[in-house]
Order: C-alpha cells, then structure tokens, then sequence
C-alpha cells in the first residue's frame, strides 16, 4: 500500500509544485495592472512607481498628479520612454484613460516588467491634494 501511495501521490506532488512555479513566475513577461484611484495613490505615496503623464504638455502644465513626469503621447513617445528604468514599475495615465491604454502596450511591447495603468484616467481621479494645477483662470 505505501509504494501505492509513493507512485500515485509523489508525481500529483511534484506536477502541483510545478503548476505552481510556472503560475507564479512571470518568465520576465510584463504585466499591465488597471488600478483605481486608490491603488494609484498608494503607490504614489510609496514612492514605488515612475509616474508618467501621457497628455499633452499643454494639459499636464494646467494640471497633473504630484511627481509625473510629462512624455507625451506622440511619434516620439517610443524614443523618450527610454529614458525611464524598464526594471522598475511604470505608472501611466492620461485624461480617460485611452491613451494610457495605448502607451501601457507599448511599454509593455518594449520590456517594461510592470505596468499600472489609471483606470478612467484623471477624469476619475479621486485626490485633489495630490494634483498641481495652473492658475490659468485667473484674470489679469
């Protein structure tokens, strides 16, 4: 009964590990995580991601999250993005989160490991204390 036991159980035990190892490696594939508001500000305030804006200059100088960097979404985005470090997680947005779905592929295209992409973009955005915004309203 006990060799029974050994060569029935020993080969489910050995293909769970390994079940196991190939669900919870990601074999350097990148990963693009949709995050809410929420999510978004912890990892913010964690200081763990590269925050970048993908709208237009105009529209990141009028108003942007704390700590993103402006790499607007255009022919040079490819080029520029290089200068982020493809080790460390990325986080994107943009206005509704369109664009930032088109960058996250191509981040993701280009070896980036982790992707965190705004869900809804700054249209959803829940924290005012953490936008910096222009005082273009104001009339001279």
């Amino acid at each position: 009964m006990e060799i029974l036991k050994n060569k029935i159980l020993k080969p489910f035990v050995n293909i769970s590990i390994a079940s196991f190892l190939l669900v919870s490696c990601n074999f350097g594939n990148s990963q693009i995580e949709i995050v809410t508001s929420d999510e978004m500000e912890y990892l913010i305030l964690a200081d763990s991601v590269q925050l970048i804006d993908v709208r237009s200059f105009e529209d990141f100088q009028n108003k942007h999250i704390k700590g993103a960097q402006s790499i607007v979404f255009d022919s040079d985005f490819e080029e520029n993005i290089q200068l982020l470090d493809k080790t460390k997680p990325v986080a994107v947005y943009c206005r509704t989160g369109r664009r930032s779905k088109e960058c996250s592929q191509i981040l993701k295209d280009q070896g980036f490991t982790k992707i965190y992409e705004l869900k809804g973009g700054l249209e959803k955005w829940e924290y005012q204390d953490l936008l910096i915004e222009s005082n273009t309203d104001v009339e001279n």
